[in-house]
């Protein structure tokens, strides 16, 4: 190479490519140029001359190739127009390469040409994917998802191309997102089939069962989405934050009672959750619904407070009274959280409020009270005045008694001893009464140093504690929550191996779950709790403890309730044995030739045996103009019901997309099949599913019936399907919602 550099005569080479090029002898001066640019790469001139003489012979290529080395080098010297025209040259030489496009698209989103850009991008991708370029199809869509956040459609292309290229966590991520865009721009069926791709990855994501749930409410259709939720708890019982879910969609609907009835039943499996119930307090103030969302802060008003949550709590308060100033549960709940918290203003001055609202209402006597309470907490010649000008007398200075009031839960003689040796034992004399004042000043924080301090003297009682989510966690290993409470609590104990192992799976499940920034935070820590984290087994080794004997195992944990989570829905066990009404799934119906099988079968051994048989043949009225993407959750509903009404009678049910429901009920005759038509009828009406397009505004259904008594076998299915449909023809005419029964089949002639 280095005799050839020596050798070689470059002025004299280009020359003769020059004339070689005037000559016409272009595929000669090619060769020169070519022998130029590999002595020197990167020399743009001779790469836009190769170009030119490329596109010349018609080696399009190549001269793609030679321009987009020289655009390159336009952008980096920040010489973008340039840059841009060279792209627009290679585009119009090979316009099925989509890396060109792409990069002109960056480009253009570079200079602020911000339409241009998604031309660019959108050629890119129909590029990428005629050639089957996956990875260039994702980079194009998703830089067109970003310069339009909120196209749906985009984003849900991109999540079908990020699926395809396996990356399941990407696209779950993006279906997630185009179901919320597509419902902003009020495409429903988009909308519900972007979030029923994201769960066919994750089937119980709360993410998309809430989602799903909230496109459905928007689109009038919330009771699909309760239904959709509610099926996925019956098929995951166990998984608290479905009930989370449903209960928020049930608020978002308006569903109150059904909103508060779900999180009352997680609260009483798991009282962490109680934020939920607030959430409760909060929807019933904002439809002011006040004393219902009092009577909820004033159950939680010792885990209020307990848990930080006054603010909260004071806030949902504060609201009420700013539209009903003078509502005086709200005002009386208020004074107790202040009373509870130790905030002798606040509550001084609520009780100054609370009197006035009595007054206003004739409540003479409890104003007089509430005056003398607020005076006791801070004296004011205000209220003196005004208690004055009530009883007619002199007010009286309070008297000062010492603080009898203790913790809720340490109300037993050793631990108000014990409290009271706290707050006076170190200060007062032997025998000495605690101050008022000293008192007052340890009433906010009484409560945690006391429990500290039965901690450090009673270690069985944090042991219990530390074995009690223990066991939660065996018996949920999939739930993070507790398993954070559990490796902060190894972390308390000062078993540091422990913690560690239960930071490493944290780490993993996070990982698998897409968080990679929360799994990589809980692998540090765990390193730090025991650099040989990595290699811990997963399984916890059981701890050897002298202090305390295992919890008795005859009494389940309070979360281990049999048939789960699914109580929240019907209060009784979900499983084989007790299947909620309305759960069961279109699959489960017949199909139309196992019907016609099980009618033949059933036909002949009614001839046999002198039996009657009831055919029945039953349509959802005006269902062609139902909108297409609820026909398969309201048919889903639907079979349910069919389901729920003809198990207690032996029928079966099948379903046809061109017919309709059939439905055989063996050993009925035509008013026994009528009766159950009818309630078939009257299911569908009840159960409320909306349908704007119909007369009735929900759901109905219009059910034929005709019932034989056979005299013969063999009997052909076709003419009960002839007798049926006619019947049914003239029920939909008139407006459907009706039960008809037909004549007997076989006796027509």
């Amino acid at each position: 190479m280095a005799l050839f550099s020596r050798s070689f005569d470059r002025e004299k080479t280009l020359r003769q490519a020059e004339k070689h090029a005037q000559q016409g002898k272009l595929e000669a001066a090619i060769k020169d140029y070519e022998l130029v640019a590999r002595t020197d790469p990167r020399d743009v001139t001779i790469a836009n001359i190769l170009g030119d003489l490329y596109q010349r012979v018609n080696r399009t290529q190549e001269a793609a190739e030679r321009f987009a080395m020289v655009a390159e080098h336009y952008v980096r010297q920040q010489q973008l127009p340039q840059a841009i025209a060279l792209y627009k040259k290679i585009i119009r030489l090979q316009p099925d390469q989509p890396e060109y496009s792409l990069a002109l698209g960056n480009l253009h989103r570079k200079q602020g040409l911000v339409a241009d850009a998604k031309q660019d991008y959108r050629s890119a991708a129909e590029a990428a994917r005629r050639n089957g370029a996956q990875e260039t199809l994702v980079s194009a869509l998703r830089e067109l998802a970003k310069l339009d956040p909120g196209d749906g459609r985009v984003k849900r292309e991109l999540a079908e191309a990020h699926l395809r290229s396996g990356h399941r966590t990407d696209a779950f991520e993006q279906f997630l997102a185009a179901g919320a865009a597509l419902r902003r721009q009020q495409d429903w069926e988009g909308s519900l089939g972007a979030y029923d791709r994201a769960l066919s990855i994750r089937p119980d994501s709360t993410s998309a069962l809430g989602g799903y749930a909230e496109t459905c409410i928007a689109a009038g259709q919330a009771l699909l989405g309760y239904e959709r939720i509610r099926q996925q708890i019956s098929q995951t019982p166990n998984n608290l934050e479905l009930a989370v879910v449903l209960g928020r969609a049930y608020l978002q609907g308006g569903e109150l009672d059904a909103a508060e009835a779900t999180f009352d039943r997680l609260f009483a499996i798991d009282q962490s959750r109680f934020e939920h119930r607030l959430e409760v307090a909060e929807a019933c103030a904002q439809r002011e619904a006040f004393d219902r969302a009092v009577h909820i802060i004033r159950s939680l008003l010792n885990l209020i407070l307990d848990r930080g949550q006054k603010k909260r709590a004071t806030a949902i308060l504060r609201s009420i009274l700013e539209r009903h100033p003078n509502h005086i549960p709200t005002i009386e709940c208020l004074a107790q959280v202040y009373e509870q918290s130790g905030e002798k203003r606040k509550l001084a001055s609520t009780l100054d409020l609370l009197s006035q609202a009595y007054l206003d209402a004739g409540r003479e006597a409890d104003a007089i009270r509430t005056l003398e309470r607020a005076i006791r907490y801070q004296p004011s010649r205000k209220a003196r005045q005004r208690l004055e000008a009530l009883t007619g007398h002199k007010a009286d200075a309070p008297v000062t008694t010492p603080a009898t009031n203790f913790p809720e839960g340490f109300e037993s003689p050793s631990a108000v001893g014990y409290y009271e040796r706290m707050t006076a034992g170190a200060t007062s004399p032997a025998g000495a009464t605690p101050s008022a004042e000293r008192a007052e000043a340890t009433s906010g924080e009484y409560s945690i140093a006391l429990l500290d301090s039965l901690l450090v003297q009673n270690p069985e009682l944090m042991q219990a504690r530390l074995t009690l989510v223990e066991r939660m966690v065996a018996a949920q290993p999939d739930v993070l929550e507790t398993r954070l409470q559990l490796k902060d609590l190894y972390v308390e104990a000062g078993r540091k191996t422990d913690a560690a192992r239960e930071a490493m799976v944290l780490a993993q499940t996070y990982q698998a779950r897409g968080d990679a920034d929360k799994a990589a935070e809980l692998r540090a820590e765990a390193l730090l709790l025991d650099p040989n984290a990595a290699l811990l087994p997963a399984t916890p080794q059981p701890p050897v403890s002298p202090l305390v004997a295992p919890l008795p195992p005859a009494m389940p944990l309070s979360f281990e309730v049999p048939g789960g989570l699914g109580t929240l829905l019907t209060g009784s066990p979900v499983g084989p044995a007790a299947e909620p009404p309305g759960a069961g799934r279109l699959g489960d119906l017949l199909t139309l030739a196992q019907f016609q099988k099980l009618h033949g079968r059933e036909w002949n051994r009614a001839a046999r045996h002198g039996y009657p048989l009831t055919l029945c043949l039953a349509r959802l009225d005006f269902f062609e103009s139902y909108p297409a993407a609820f026909r398969q959750p309201c048919l889903e509903i639907v079979a349910g019901l069919f389901d729920a009404q003809l198990a207690p009678v032996g029928g079966m049910a099948a379903y046809d997309p061109n017919e309709g429901f059939w439905v055989l009920i063996p050993d009925a005759d035509a008013e026994q099949g009528r009766e159950q038509a009818e309630n078939l009828r009257a299911a569908i009406q009840q159960k409320g599913i909306p349908h704007a397009s119909s007369p009735h505004r929900v759901m109905t259904l219009s059910v034929a019936v005709t019932s034989d008594l056979p005299l013969f076998e063999g009997m052909p299915f076709d003419k009960f399907v002839a007798v049926l449909r006619d019947a049914l023809a003239n029920v939909t005419t008139r407006g459907g919602n009706l039960v008809t029964v037909a004549p007997a089949a076989y006796r027509r002639p």
